[in-house]
C-alpha cells in the first residue's frame, strides 16, 4: 500500500514542478511560497472528511511540535529560496533530476532518528545517483567561467533541506495523522512565508495572484494531495525507500522540459538522466 501512495506522490510532485517553473517567472521566492501554501489549505480541509485526525488535538506531544518548529523557522525558508532560484535560473530537465538525491541525503538523519539503513543494492543506487549528480553539476556551457552549474547547486541545497525535513516529518506524523499534520504544517508555513514576503518587500506581487487564480487553485489541490500521499506512505513504509520512489517523479518533469520546453540535451545530461533512473530504481528496489 505504501508504494501506491509513494507513486501517487511522485506523479503529483512532477506536476507541481512543471507549474512552479512557470510561476517563478512572475513571482519572487517567498511570495510564491506563501500563495502556494495558502491555496493548499482549503484542499487539505476537504480531506478531513475522508481521513482521521488525532482524538485530542490539544494534547499533542512535544514530538509533534519540535520537528515542525525546525521545519517552519529554518528548513522551509532556505529550501524554498533555493528551490525557486533553481527552477527560475535552470532548465527543468537539468535541475529536477537532482531530487533523486533525496534518499541519499536522508540516510544519515534516518539512521540517527529512526534507526533505518539501506541495503547493499541501495548502496549501489547511492553511488550511481551521486555520479549522475556530478555529471549535471559539471554540465556548464562552453565559454562560461563558472566551474559548476549554479541552478543544480541550488537544487542540491534544496534536496538537503528536504531530506532533513522528511525525517522530521516522519517523527511528527507518527504521533498524529497524515492529514492533520499536513494541515498544521501548511498553516504554520503560510504564516512564516507571509512574514518573509513583507520582510523582503514582495507583498505587491500578491495582487498578481488574480491573474493566475485557477493555476493556483489547481496547484493547491495538487500540493495537498501530494503531501498527504507522501505523509501516508511515510507512515507505512521505510523512509529512504519511500523517498526513492517519490523522487522518481523527476522523470516526468525532465521529459516535459526536453520535449515540450525544447531544453538542451547534451551527452552529459543524457548520461546523467540514465544514471538517475538506474540509481533511483536500485534505491527503490533495494
Amino acid at each position: 500500500m505504501w508504494i501506491t501512495f509513494a507513486l501517487a506522490s511522485a506523479l503529483l510532485l512532477a506536476v507541481r514542478r512543471i507549474y512552479e517553473k512557470d510561476l517563478t517567472a512572475r513571482f519572487s521566492n517567498f511570495s510564491l511560497s506563501f500563495l502556494l501554501m495558502l491555496f493548499s489549505v482549503p484542499a487539505v480541509l476537504v480531506l478531513f472528511l475522508f481521513f482521521p485526525i488525532p482524538r485530542n488535538i490539544f494534547a499533542l506531544p512535544w514530538d509533534f511540535w519540535w520537528p515542525l518548529s525546525i521545519i517552519w523557522i529554518v528548513l522551509y525558508p532556505l529550501q524554498n529560496y533555493l528551490l525557486y532560484r533553481s527552477l527560475r535560473e535552470g532548465e527543468l530537465s537539468q535541475v529536477t533530476p537532482v531530487s533523486a538525491l533525496l534518499p541519499v541525503f536522508n540516510i544519515a538523519p534516518s539512521f540517527f532518528l529512526l534507526g533505518e539503513l539501506p541495503s547493499t543494492l541501495g548502496a549501489v543506487g547511492i553511488f550511481t545517483t551521486v555520479a549522475a549528480t556530478y555529471l549535471l553539476l559539471t554540465d556548464v556551457r562552453t565559454g562560461v567561467k563558472q566551474k559548476y552549474n549554479l541552478p543544480v547547486l541550488f537544487m542540491i541545497g534544496t534536496v538537503v533541506c528536504t531530506a532533513i525535513g522528511s525525517t522530521l516529518d516522519k517523527v511528527a506524523i507518527e504521533v498524529s495523522t497524515p492529514v492533520f499534520y499536513t494541515f498544521v504544517n501548511m498553516i504554520g508555513a503560510s504564516a512564516v512565508f507571509l512574514a518573509l514576503t513583507f520582510a523582503y518587500q514582495q507583498q505587491h506581487e500578491l495582487m498578481r495572484a488574480r491573474e493566475s487564480f485557477w493555476t493556483f487553485v489547481v496547484l493547491g489541490v495538487v500540493m495537498a494531495l501530494a503531501f498527504v500521499a507522501f505523509a501516508t506512505a511515510f507512515t507505512l513504509g521505510p523512509t529512504s525507500y519511500t523517498l526513492a520512489i517519490r523522487s522518481g517523479g523527476f522523470i516526468i518533469a525532465a521529459l516535459w522540459g526536453v520535449f515540450l520546453l525544447k531544453e538542451s540535451l547534451s551527452s552529459r545530461k543524457i548520461m546523467a538522466l540514465v544514471l538517475f533512473v538506474v540509481g533511483t530504481a536500485a534505491l527503490a528496489v533495494g
